[in-house]
């Protein structure tokens, strides 16, 4: 399992992809623009080419578009939301609905988008070409006017979807609309990209394609689905275990207080925090700390080479490669002549972040499965915990990503536009000793003992009964091997379609 897990998360696929010289007539038919991202050529062997455009079940209207709300309408407490570009996200086909993405706003302001499990999402603005599908009703969200919900035929849609996501989509628009602008417009542009279809046994591979894709939709909202039950188990033990002997009750800031703290700011003295902080210290099977002596500080090599290529050197992590729900993503490869500091099992807890600008993603923690990931080194964005068995491991990831303790960090951090989490106050963090009971149920729901990564195995497995962790390795697997078939169909080369039972 190990060494084959590898050699799938570590596959590279390409298509193939050049510049041309430019004549008179196309610097003419862009405007006499000389941007050289206008005039490059996205190559494609495959002829059989169509237009997103002609794939739509009809013209897009101005329903189709979403709608600024302005600022103004956005407001703390209301039950309805604004979905934004961020929303949007190349490693999902799924929503990633969070602060970050969404607005509450003032109902008044709502616009009723009838957002519908199935719906195909796709930004014209900012990150341009990015696309989703939602994966249930939303009635009480709306669209942004950066997003379309493309109005597509069900027959090929998944298969148009893989294809907007795929590397040759994004290359055609990218050549469509100059880079350099703070804020990137497309409008109708994607319109004009060209979807590649099969010039050989189209039905079946097309097919095949949209068979593979929706089971990377199915994994993703598994993943879904188990980060909640973690966060739900965790949360509703402590909540449930509370000694009998000892209230809650909230205090004002003193000035003992202010002193022994060395801190005059609010976020400590708040409500939210002095609740978490009972809570946990109440809960009745008793808390711990983390040992200061199983703490480290990640650090940034001085010489460094970082590759696209996932076959050399060691896996280089920083905070972007931290899944808020407990994984490694997206992580690049670094050739350096310095000893790495990743050589075991770990927790890597976010210690500093300008994400999300009120300190709610600082702290949060990703399991490194070395018999995964092998040798790897992150950077002093990031602290490790390593030193204790792989169970506890588990569930120090679980319990700082639960929504509790994203609250408990927020108001613990410090800083304006770089939020920080310094060490000693991480090891201050009072951790529950959870029942052995329901700690293996936590654990069960993160992580499965034994998993099989070929793409067979994959296909014919059942999320609901894979971990958490295993479900997105399954998920990078399939997406790389998605991408592959892509490949192949744009660059008309034979597509080998396994047999799926």
């Amino acid at each position: 399992m190990v060494s084959e897990a590898r050699r799938n998360l570590t596959k590279n696929f390409s298509i193939s992809m050049k510049s041309i010289i430019t004549s008179f007539k196309s610097i003419k038919s862009n405007g006499f623009l000389l941007s050289s991202s206008l005039h490059k050529q996205v190559d494609a062997a495959n002829e059989n080419l169509v237009t997103l455009g002609s794939l739509l079940c009809r013209k897009l209207n101005r329903q189709d578009l979403g709608k600024e709300v302005g600022s103004i309408n956005y407001v703390n407490g209301s039950n309805v939301f604004f979905i934004k570009t961020k929303a949007l996200q190349d490693y999902s086909f799924l929503p990633i609905l969070n602060p970050e993405s969404t607005e509450s706003i003032m109902p008044q302001a709502f616009i009723e988008h009838n957002l519908r499990a199935g719906d195909i999402i796709l930004s014209k603005d900012g990150n341009i070409g990015e696309t989703i599908i939602l994966d249930k009703d939303y009635p009480n969200y709306m669209l942004s006017g950066a997003l379309y919900k493309l109005p597509l035929y069900e027959c090929n849609k998944y298969y148009i979807l893989a294809c907007i996501k795929h590397s040759y989509f994004r290359e055609q628009l990218n050549r469509m609309v100059p880079r350099g602008a703070t804020l990137r417009h497309a409008g109708t542009k994607f319109l004009n990209c060209l979807i590649p279809f099969p010039t050989n046994n189209a039905e079946a591979i097309v097919e095949y394609v949209s068979i593979i894709t929706k089971k990377v939709i199915d994994i993703e909202i598994e993943l879904k689905n188990k980060y909640a039950a973690i966060n739900h188990l965790i949360e509703t033990e402590i909540l449930k275990n509370q000694q009998c002997n000892t209230m809650y009750k909230f205090s004002h800031a003193t000035y003992s207080k202010i002193v022994v703290g060395k801190r005059l700011d609010t976020g400590t003295y708040s409500d939210t925090f002095q609740r978490i902080t009972h809570l946990v210290n109440n809960y009745k099977y008793g808390v711990f700390h983390i040992d200061a002596n199983k703490l480290k500080s990640g650090s940034t090599p001085k010489i460094r080479i970082i590759s696209d290529s996932k076959g050399d050197g060691v896996k280089w992590i920083t905070p972007t490669n931290c899944s808020d729900w407990g994984y490694i993503r997206n992580h690049e490869q670094i050739a350096t002549p310095t000893k790495n500091n990743l050589e075991n099992d770990a927790v890597l807890l976010i210690n500093r972040t300008s994400r999300g600008g009120k300190g709610e993603y600082v702290g949060i923690g990703a399991f490194y499965d070395y018999n995964v990931y092998g040798k790897g080194h992150h950077n002093q964005g990031i602290y490790r915990v390593s030193g204790y068995d792989k169970d506890l491991l588990v569930f120090i990831t679980c319990f700082m990503n639960t929504p509790m303790m994203r609250k408990y960090c927020s108001a613990l951090s410090v800083g304006s536009k770089m939020k920080e989490i310094k060490s000693e106050q991480f090891l201050s963090i009072a951790i529950p000793k959870l029942d052995k009971r329901v700690s293996d149920n936590v654990y069960q729901l993160f992580y499965t003992e034994e998993f099989k990564t070929d793409i067979s195995d994959i296909m014919m497995m059942r999320p609901e009964r894979t971990g958490l962790f295993q479900l997105n390795i399954a998920k990078d697997i399939l997406t790389n091997y998605l991408n592959s078939v892509l490949d192949k169909i744009t660059n008309n080369s034979d597509v080998p379609i396994w047999k799926i039972k």
